[in-house]
């Protein structure tokens, strides 16, 4: 696999993120959600390795770790707030 090989490190690791999740719909047969998947994820490994190429590692790898940041922030602000607790008292009364 020559184009596996060839993938800078940010692209490899998106595109371990994308086969799992493309696993995952296959399983529970969202064939449109995982043909979705597989354009949309593909076409982002091929940004982050062109990325890499013109000498933005740096930019890639923002790029990249950028959702799991977003997501760490909002479940530690929801967290803080505690959403949850005032969710669940709404659909209780």
């Amino acid at each position: 696999m020559k184009f596996i090989d060839g993938l800078c490190p940010p692209a490899l690791l998106y595109a371990l993120f994308v086969a799992i999740q493309l696993g995952l719909d296959v399983a529970d047969f969202a064939f449109v959600t995982a043909t979705t998947k597989l354009v949309f994820g593909g076409a982002t490994v091929f940004i982050l390795d062109l990325l890499c190429r013109l000498n933005l590692g740096i930019v890639a790898w923002f790029l990249m770790a950028m959702p799991f940041i977003v997501t760490a922030l909002g479940t530690s602000i929801a967290i803080g707030l505690q959403l949850d607790r005032a969710m669940m008292e709404g659909f209780t009364a």
